[in-house]
């Protein structure tokens, strides 16, 4: 065995001879011809250096052979002209390859023959294919053996330096091989990681419902996900976006007759994260495709390897929907809060502890309360004590175990302590536990609506007392009728006696007091017409200061002498038309039951003045018109009345131990309702009365009282009586004749139309009753008129001059004389209406 291991890998110098010169540098030119046939291909390569060492070593066949660590083992990387058979790969324990070379240092391995070096038995191959003669050396790479490149022969042989010089010079030729092919592989290995990790890159952005993209300094896009081709860009795939800007597809979105504003109304994201070199949040929105996108961006700045900004990357939620119900939520909040707050009713909110938590502005307005002066407060504490009460009590349990409340009426106070009547509803909230957590409370305000019951229940029941009144009023008119009428009955006999001449002075002992009787009667039917339905009296114009003044006088001795009377009349108090003698009834008729009302000393206080009716006053006295109006009011300071008797004071015989004797304040109702005025009774129990009369006043002087004849004037001719009543026929019969005339009867209106068309001579006059059984006066005239134009008519009533007797006096009817009449008021009449002097 020939083992050499030469450090000096310098071509050989051959001294010997020159043709063993001439044959190593034949053989050095050969080296040099195999670079000239390496390529670009380092695996290429590594098949052609083996190749060639075989044949510039001039040896049966050539190897290559690699180790692998992790078995090992060696890999015949590449070999030349081996035996057949020759395995690809062996164990490496043994082996010439690994044991000589790759296991040793740098250095050529020469064995000249293997039969006398321990691996004739190691290793089995040089048994199997008779190996004798090896020349080996090292394969470096990264400064590391990697393998080992190897000439073996059949027999046994000697190795020259230029054999050695070749085969190490081949071997650093395959190390740079080697490292080329793993720098290649290494290349590969890095771009298939690139592209793989690319891949993976675009699988994950791809599949994510977020938009991801990256741009460079000019806004370019370097890389967009699809969700952004899809959601904002609008291209089919990503790479459609490389290179190009939002510019660029907004204008295709817009030649394409899209809507596409989206950016263009919020700020340059891109410019700010580039200036600031910072990371940064935007909502950004606006048009796309005729859709509106609303996008939660995340904008930073793209660093690259060197540090410098190369652009912005940026990943974007769309929150469309999520605006849209936000948007949605805050209208439908803004709608609640508005609908709360300004809602009809008053409304607050409790929690467990019934502290209100919120409030509406009504509940605010209502109750005169500042919101901080509300929110935290106890609810009851609004409440009035009896209401509280009745809350602590009865509702609020009930309410807790129901869990809702229906219009409950509770009193509430405002901050200035003012009532507030409301109707109560309330629904419960429930926790997870299913226990009370607090209420919604709705409040509907009915204090006006209370105060209206109040008022329509008072105006009802002022109606049902004018209804009542007015039937009394009714009936009142009917009694008067018949009063009169028996009083014509026996006024009238009484004077045909007298006219007769049949009065003596026994008889007189018995008719004079038949006589004062029915003339009281007579003032009776007086004032039960003053109350009942009518119209007016017998007017006339006069001063409302002279009035009061004499009827003053007229009933000052009436008065109880423990009452004194006061006055405080202006003198320049309007004129009043008014019937005389009604109104001093009327004035006589209220101080005796002011006198009445004043068991000791005291006090009645008579005014009258002019007042302008406001506004005011029509409210507080209902009915009551506005306008220019003369006031007499007496007042008295006596016991005063009821609500009650207060209700009654002007129902005919109504009457108290202390007011009145049954007429008296009912006549004078009616005596003011006919004179066109108004009444009204203020009075407190203990605390004494006023009675206010509202009377129209007039600018206009008094009239002249016109003198009556005191004589009965005998006249001729043919008198029409249409009366219904037998008694009073009879009478106003034997009237009409000791007047002078011949009388015609009729008992109703057809008879006294039947005796007007048919009778044959001339009729002066009618005596017309306004009421008859068959039809009215009115009706009766018209046709009375047609028939005999020339006849007078006196309409005749026990009732004042109204209605029907009016109506007839307008139509051109001579005169009106009112039951019971005496003789001479008849004369008188009938001597106007001929004329007579």
């Amino acid at each position: 065995m020939e083992l050499n291991l030469l450090s000096d890998r310098k071509p050989p110098h051959t001294q010997d001879s020159s043709s063993q010169e001439s044959k190593d540098g034949h053989r050095i030119r050969m080296l040099g011809d195999l670079f000239h046939l390496l390529g670009a291909d380092p695996a290429q390569n590594i098949q052609t250096i083996v190749r060639q060492t075989c044949v510039a070593l001039n040896s049966p066949c050539s190897l290559y052979s690699r180790i692998e660590d992790h078995e090992r083992a060696l890999t015949i990387r590449a070999g030349h002209n081996l035996p057949p058979g020759f395995p690809t790969q062996i164990a490496a324990e043994g082996r010439i390859c690994y044991e000589a070379t790759i296991k040793g240092r740098n250095q050529p391995i020469v064995l000249t023959d293997i039969s006398q070096t321990p691996y004739q038995h190691s290793d089995p191959h040089v048994r199997q294919y008779n190996f004798k003669a090896y020349l080996g050396f090292p394969v470096m790479s990264n400064d590391g053996i990697i393998g080992a490149l190897a000439v073996l022969d059949t027999r046994v042989r000697q190795f020259d330096d230029t054999d050695i010089y070749m085969i190490s010079t081949l071997a650093q030729a395959l190390s740079r091989e080697e490292e080329l092919l793993d720098a290649n592989s290494a290349s590969d290995r890095n771009q298939g990681e690139i592209r793989g990790l690319y891949e993976m890159l675009r699988l994950m952005t791809d599949n994510v419902p977020d938009l991801i993209w990256a741009k460079d300094m000019e806004d370019r896009y370097l890389f967009a996900n699809q969700a952004m081709c899809d959601k904002l860009i609008k291209c089919r795939l990503p790479d459609a976006a490389i290179g190009r800007t939002d510019i660029f597809f907004a204008r295709r979105e817009r030649d394409a007759g899209y809507s596409h504003t989206f950016g263009e109304i919020c700020v340059n994201s891109d410019d700010i994260v580039k200036k600031s070199r910072a990371p940064g949040r935007f909502l950004e929105d606006g048009m796309v495709r005729n859709q509106y996108l609303v996008l939660d961006v995340h904008k930073a700045p793209f660093w690259g390897p060197d540090g410098e900004m190369i652009g912005t990357v940026g990943c974007a939620r769309d929150v469309t929907k999520e605006k849209q119900t936000e948007l949605a939520l805050k209208n439908s909040e803004r709608r609640y809060r508005d609908l709360y707050n300004n809602t009809p009713v008053m409304l607050c909110s409790m929690d467990r502890d019934n502290l209100i938590t919120s409030a509406s502005n009504l509940f605010m307005q209502t109750l005169e309360y500042r919101r901080d002066e509300v929110i935290g407060q106890n609810f009851l504490d609004f409440f009035a004590p009896e209401s509280q009460k009745d809350a602590t009590e009865i509702a609020l349990p009930e309410f807790y175990r129901s869990g809702q409340m229906k219009g409950r009426p509770f009193e509430l106070r405002t901050s200035r302590g003012a009532a507030i009547n409301v109707l109560l509803s309330a629904v419960a909230r429930k926790d997870d536990q299913g226990m009370y957590d607090g209420a919604l409370a709705f409040a509907v305000d009915v204090t006006e609506v209370r105060k209206t019951e109040r008022e329509r229940n008072r105006l009802a029941a002022r109606l049902q007392q004018a209804q009542k009144m007015e039937a009394i009023a009714t009936l009142a008119g009917g009694i008067a009728h018949q009063f009169n009428n028996a009083l014509a009955v026996i006024l009238g006999n009484l004077e045909l006696i007298h006219m007769d001449g049949m009065y003596d002075a026994k008889l007189n002992i018995y008719a004079e007091p038949i006589n004062q009787a029915a003339q009281k009667m007579v003032q009776l039917t007086g004032q039960l017409l003053a109350y009942a339905r009518g119209g007016k009296f017998q007017t006339q114009k006069i001063s409302a200061h002279r009035f009061v003044t004499e009827t003053l006088k007229l009933v000052q001795h009436s008065m109880a002498p423990n009452v004194e009377v006061e006055t405080d009349l202006a003198e320049n108090a309007d004129h009043i038309e008014v019937d005389l003698t009604q109104m001093q009834m009327l004035l006589a008729a209220i101080l005796a039951n002011a006198s009445e009302a004043m068991e000791r000393e005291g006090r009645a206080r008579v005014t009258l003045k002019n007042v302008e009716v406001g506004e005011k006053e029509c409210a507080r006295y209902p009915g009551l018109k506005p306008g220019h109006r003369v006031l007499l009011q007496i007042s008295d300071n006596g016991k005063g009345m009821d609500e009650q008797t207060r209700d009654r004071i002007f129902e005919p015989f109504f009457t108290t131990k202390f007011q009145g004797r049954g007429l008296g304040m009912a006549a004078v109702y009616g005596i003011v309702k006919k004179h066109g005025g108004y009444v009204y009774v203020d009075s407190v129990l203990g605390q004494g009365s006023t009675i206010s009369i509202y009377l129209p006043g007039t600018q206009a002087s008094e009239a002249v009282a016109e003198t009556a004849e005191p004589y009965v004037a005998r006249r001729t001719g043919t008198a029409l009586i249409v009366e219904d009543e037998h008694l009073v026929m009879e009478v106003n019969h034997a009237i009409i004749e000791k007047l002078g005339y011949q009388v015609l009867e009729a008992k109703t209106g057809k008879e006294a139309l039947a005796i007007a068309k048919n009778y044959d001579g001339r009729i002066d006059f009618t005596l017309l009753d306004v009421i008859l059984p068959d039809m009215d006066a009115s009706v009766i005239y018209p046709e009375l008129m047609t028939a005999r134009p020339e006849m007078k008519v006196i309409v005749c009533s026990g009732f004042a001059l109204d209605g029907p007797a009016s109506e007839m006096l307008d139509a051109g009817a001579e005169s009106f004389i009112q039951k019971p009449f005496t003789v001479a008021a008849l004369s008188a009449v009938l001597k106007k209406i001929f004329k007579d002097t």
